[in-house]
């Protein structure tokens, strides 16, 4: 049997692979520039303050992202990514959303009057799809290693329950040993008891013939011959 800890590896890796080929899906979707081509991706376990942290831990190196409340987006302005425009200037916004189950992640790469797009920048739009594809890895992580806790929480609460049986079941054999002394004390008692009383007959026997002679010397006195 593979042990648990091998299985929880081993399922992260697998994760991992298949998660790798999620599809980012390009769309035009309203933002505060008017719908604009955008590029989403949805990440199932995750909810939208997770996924919206990770975007924020993942691109960190390249600035200090802010919010639009109005908007509810979230935007980098004039910042470089070199994996998506090289030393050029882009502006990034991003938008995060809560689903069932699910948060789903927008993201829009303006690149000085027009926005991504597979049609007009084939190169950009691959560069960008693989950096979600690696930032939708990244959230997936985290959602794998909440779950990965949970069940090592579950399997530490039935390590619990099994060592608890087991202490039980060191009682119950406990209790009986202690059970098959105090049988063999009373089976030793019994035996006793036998004898005891063996020897209280004989001494009513005794004193039934001592009682019989003191009676009869009663009924003897002032009897004449």
């Amino acid at each position: 049997m593979i042990p648990m800890k091998n299985l929880i590896f081993i399922f992260i890796v697998m994760m991992s692979t298949v998660l790798s080929a999620q599809d980012i899906v390009e769309k035009k979707v309203s933002m505060s520039l008017g719908p604009q081509n955008a590029f989403y991706v949805e990440i199932q376990g995750a909810d939208k303050k997770l996924a919206e942290k990770t975007f924020y831990e993942f691109v960190k190196e390249y600035g200090k992202m802010k919010e639009n409340g109005k908007a509810r987006e979230h935007f980098l302005m004039a910042t470089k990514i070199p994996v998506i425009n090289g030393t050029s200037p882009l502006d990034l916004y991003a938008k995060f959303e809560e689903g069932k189950g699910m948060a789903t992640t927008f993201v829009w790469i303006d690149l000085g009057g027009a926005f991504v797009n597979a049609a007009e920048h084939a190169s950009q739009t691959t560069a960008l799809r693989q950096f979600m594809k690696d930032y939708f890895v990244s959230v997936r992580k985290k959602v794998v290693a909440e779950e990965v806790k949970v069940e090592e929480k579950n399997l530490s609460n039935l390590e619990k329950d099994l060592k608890k049986l087991r202490e039980k079941n060191e009682d119950l054999h406990k209790d009986i040993e202690k059970a098959k002394l105090k049988i063999a004390e009373s089976e030793k008692n019994i035996e006793k008891n036998l004898v005891d009383q063996d020897n209280k007959g004989k001494e009513i026997s005794t004193q039934k013939d001592v009682l019989g002679k003191v009676t009869e010397k009663l009924n003897n006195i002032g009897k004449k011959d």
